[in-house]
């Protein structure tokens, strides 16, 4: 019996701008296993939620939404491995993902998460520097659509965001330091398999890189990723990360992350997949 994958695409709600480029990433990573004779199938979230797909030895999950992780760990439980697992994409959700960045010991900007219908009480964010400036991110999912990342400065600015908010319906949002510095875009595939990091300035100094990539391979490891990105902010010799993702597109470095992933999948699909294969 062969082993068998299977894709799962990301909502396109959950891919404002980029539905191609992330149906790329994951196309190009089955187009690798399926070279090793590795039997692939792909749906669209939908159709993976109704059809209860099953007899499957890797589920590569690129969707978001609750209803299709709630799917992906009724799929868990029967011993399909998943990637990424339902319980590391919903840590990246924002009301999970400062607290355990903060907590793996990573190098990120304090924050705090709040409820946008309440206002804000200032004891709250009394660590913060409001005249510093604060980023307001909405704290369920990244960023959708323009309006769920502003930066503000002060506090009478920063009710009037939560009321915008709000408005939305959007009922919490993380309040986080915002720091100075160039934004470095970094991607990864843990166990050491894979990381790069894309600038618009000079490129990282070895000993930055290497700093980076054992943070972000700490954080990746908090949040239990196995395929994952993220941005950074440098300023000289240090950084922040600001953020962090599971699955990104991976577009200006498609080629070596698709190559690095499949190596992944193979590698933890080694001991059972082996002795599936005849």
């Amino acid at each position: 019996m062969s082993i068998r994958v299977l894709g799962v695409y990301r909502e396109t709600e959950f891919s404002p701008g980029k539905v191609e480029a992330d149906a790329a990433i994951l196309d190009c990573v089955l187009d690798h296993l399926r070279a090793r004779d590795i039997e692939v199938l792909t749906l669209e979230p939908d159709r993976f939620v109704e059809d209860t797909p099953d007899k499957f030895d890797l589920v590569l999950a690129m969707c978001q939404a609750e209803r299709t992780l709630h799917k992906l760990a009724a799929l868990e439980k029967t011993g399909i491995l998943v990637i990424n697992s339902p319980r590391a994409i919903r840590s990246c959700y924002r009301d999970r993902l400062g607290p355990a960045l903060e907590s793996a010991g990573v190098p990120t900007p304090a924050g705090v998460l709040v409820n946008t219908s309440t206002g804000v009480d200032p004891h709250s964010i009394s660590r913060l520097d409001l005249a510093a400036g604060v980023f307001i991110k909405r704290g369920d999912l990244h960023a959708l659509m323009a309006g769920d990342v502003v930066r503000v400065d002060g506090l009478d600015p920063i009710s009037s965001a939560l009321a915008g908010f709000a408005a939305r319906g959007v009922k919490s949002a993380y309040v986080q330091q915002a720091v100075e510095g160039i934004v470095v875009k970094f991607y990864g595939v843990s166990s050491g398999g894979y990381f790069a990091t894309l600038s618009d300035g000079a490129p990282l100094r070895a000993s930055l890189q290497h700093a980076l990539a054992e943070a972000a391979n700490a954080a990746a490891a908090a949040l239990e990723l196995e395929v994952w990105g993220g941005d950074a902010i440098v300023n000289g010799d240090t950084f922040m990360i600001v953020d962090f993702n599971d699955w990104p597109s991976f577009s200006r470095v498609r080629a070596a992350a698709a190559q690095a992933i499949s190596e992944r999948c193979f590698q933890l699909l080694g001991g059972a997949g082996a002795k599936r294969k005849v």
